[in-house]
């Protein structure tokens, strides 16, 4: 069997055409249909159903592919290891990151690294969304809340907590919020894509309120919420982590600091396979060190 027709196979489907495929690998479509067909014939079984519109896998083909991917992914590893371990550091990291998180920390963490191994490259897809690290092929992904998946290491880099807070303008204006029952007499920006996602969650002496507050503005976007309450547009509830430097700045003014918030925690995250490349172990050295003994958004 031709491990280079399980390469060009994994591309094909990552790809979703042979054409697709075969840009990736600078090779004529042809070439790419030609040695998936090889493989088929030498497996014995039909690994991909095709059609003029779209390729989609067989069921064989999906737990192939799957298996597959894994130990090619390991291959490569394993080959980068070796050539690393005799060189400079130097290879790809593929980084995964909420995007304001990205912004003020993951950014800043990335161009030091850089101006260190300017031999190593990065790749950084700012989303929100769940990412499968293997499928996906994402070396490091920055996460809060609780782990799905635990063949994944998930290593704690601070803790994720909101506070309210609004500009000194604002608070000037509506002179200023005490108690929980304030948030629903002045204009709270609420994030999400509907007004109705207007439910914050407070502690006091360990136990649970949960403040519906009025609002006249949402946004799905945190940058947004941020952007609106520097702007004097009224009170919002964010991470700690994005709003500390407007706090040391007095550009925010936290409010309700009588009351605590649900608390959980932020984390880098990374495969657990036993010979770990040494640009993606740099680059968590590398973070572990920005956020030890305390995390940089701490209060």
């Amino acid at each position: 069997m031709n491990l280079n027709d399980i390469k060009v196979f994994i591309n094909v489907v990552e790809a979703g055409s042979f054409a697709g495929a075969g840009k990736a690998l600078d090779m004529p479509s042809t070439t790419v249909s030609r040695k998936v067909l090889a493989l088929e014939a030498c497996l014995g079984v039909k690994l991909l159903h095709r059609s003029t519109r779209k390729l989609s896998l067989t069921e064989e083909g999906s737990h192939y592919f799957q298996l597959c991917q894994q130990h090619l992914v390991a291959l490569e590893e394993a080959n980068a290891l070796i050539t690393q371990a005799q060189s400079k550091p130097k290879g790809k990291i593929r980084i995964t990151s909420p995007l304001d998180f990205a912004i003020r920390y993951v950014q800043p963490w990335i161009t030091e690294f850089l101006r260190e191994y300017p031999e190593i490259s990065i790749e950084l897809d700012t989303s929100d969304d769940y990412v499968n690290m293997v499928e996906d092929r994402i070396d490091v992904a920055f996460r809060s809340g609780t782990l799905q998946d635990s063949s994944l290491i998930a290593r704690r880099i601070g803790p994720k907590q909101n506070i309210c807070c609004a500009s000194p303008e604002f608070l000037k204006r509506v002179g200023g919020i005490k108690r929980l029952e304030d948030l629903e007499k002045v204009n709270c920006i609420v994030l999400g894509k509907s007004l109705t996602n207007n439910h914050w969650h407070f502690i006091k002496n360990k136990k649970a309120f949960h403040a519906t507050v009025s609002s006249k503005y949402a946004t799905n976007s945190m940058h947004l919420v941020i952007e609106s309450a520097l702007n004097g547009l009224g009170v919002a509830y964010i991470p700690i982590a994005l709003s500390k430097p407007y706090l040391d700045s007095g550009q925010l003014i936290q409010v309700l600091k009588n009351y605590d918030t649900p608390q959980s925690n932020m984390f880098v995250i990374y495969q657990s396979h036993r010979y770990m490349a040494k640009p993606i172990r740099l680059f968590i050295d590398h973070v572990m060190e920005k956020v030890t003994p305390t995390a940089p958004w701490m209060l």
